[in-house]
């Protein structure tokens, strides 16, 4: 009767807060990112001169697509001589970590130098932030009773930082999780499913997802999700061929294993934020460490999968959970838990008197989520 009660308190609280969107919103939202970024942007630069960036794998794999070497895109030795011609000389070179359907968001970029490619993309990762700010915003509305006066100060979220300066491709993947949110949201689980398999270029954070739903019987959201997913596997192995594109995933298997390294610089499991990096640095790398990850995170996921939590809140229960099974994720990755954080933060004014002391602890945990990043 409470749970009841706290739900028609939020859905009566948001209705007394109507969403629009405005030209005053908008700019706000604008000068509070472009804040943001110049603050930091400055002591960024050396690096962003010199080619220091993650960017400088997605830029160098558009041009070896666009010129005809697609089926190159997972070779070492390919890599490094065209990142070396193309951005600077490196000992070694930077592994491209994705499938090869996402070479060709990069393709259009490598038609310039790869300083104007860099704040180009910089330009096209803010551009999608402030369309995800939209369509969250709804979302936060609460957030406004307790004078939190602009929700898009949630975004100042130090995973989504690093992701635009290192010019990463994780703000794409909160896009799509915040239209699939949205999708949800209006009974449209076909569209969310579509939705969160475009996400698949980070797919060690997607397939948990899929399989959480699949495991609550999700089926629409399910289905469209194995559909686009047997697309974009076609696309792949179109744009690199089948050699390549059986390298990648054994790229990435390798990836994931603490015991090995892919062709380059080695994996750092320790700067991974997430259950497999936490065991790798306690247990110091020991040969223990993949298969006490696989056990914990096979166990954390059938507990999850036994809640069957309903609405949007299945798929703000599974961002966390992939986060936390992910065998590979760094910290520009964990810029999707801003949208379990905000929720949560936005839902506490209107939990109800009886659920205030755990109203407390949900407060608590979503902001310690929020600057943990940062420390």
């Amino acid at each position: 009767m409470d749970e009841k009660q706290s739900a028609a308190d939020s859905i009566q609280n948001r209705e007394q807060l109507p969403y629009r969107l405005t030209a005053k919103a908008l700019v706000s939202d604008i000068v509070i990112l472009l804040f943001q970024l110049l603050f930091v942007l400055g002591l960024f630069m050396p690096l962003i001169r010199a080619g220091h960036v993650d960017f400088r794998t997605m830029y160098s794999t558009g041009y070896m697509v666009r010129t005809g070497h697609g089926h190159e895109i997972y070779d070492a030795s390919a890599q490094k001589v065209f990142q070396d011609e193309l951005v600077s000389r490196e000992s070694l070179p930077l592994p491209f970590f994705r499938p090869p359907y996402q070479a060709l968001v990069c393709v259009p970029f490598s038609l310039l130098p790869f300083r104007q490619a860099y704040f180009t993309f910089l330009a096209f990762n803010l551009a999608v932030l402030l369309l995800c700010m939209q369509l969250l915003r709804p979302c936060m509305s609460n957030l406004g009773r307790v004078n939190f006066r602009r929700p898009s100060l949630m975004f100042l979220y130090f995973p989504i930082t690093v992701a635009l300066l290192q010019g990463q491709d994780s703000i794409i993947l909160l896009a799509l999780l915040a239209g699939a949110l949205i999708c949800i949201q209006r009974d449209r689980e076909y569209l969310a499913g579509g939705l969160v398999a475009l996400g698949l270029i980070k797919f060690q954070l997607t397939i948990p997802i899929f399989l959480l739903f699949l495991a609550w019987r999700r089926w629409r959201f399910s289905a469209a999700f194995v559909c686009t997913s047997a697309a974009l596997a076609g696309v792949s192995i179109w744009i690199a061929g089948m050699a390549q594109t059986v390298h990648y995933l054994h790229s990435m298997i390798g990836a994931g294993s603490s015991l090995g390294s892919i062709a380059g610089p080695s994996v750092r499991m320790n700067l991974m934020a997430n259950l497999h990096g936490a065991l790798h640095t306690i247990l110091k790398g020991s040969s223990s460490v993949l298969p006490l990850t696989v056990a914990a995170s096979a166990a954390i996921m059938i507990l999850i999968a036994g809640r069957r939590p309903r609405g949007v809140d299945a798929l703000l229960i599974a961002i966390p959970a992939s986060a936390l099974v992910s065998y590979y994720m760094y910290i520009h990755d964990m810029c999707i838990l801003i949208i379990p954080i905000a929720v949560m933060l936005d839902r506490l004014p209107g939990a109800g008197q009886a659920r205030r002391r755990y109203g407390r602890v949900q407060m608590v945990t979503a902001l310690l989520m929020l600057v943990a990043p940062t420390v």
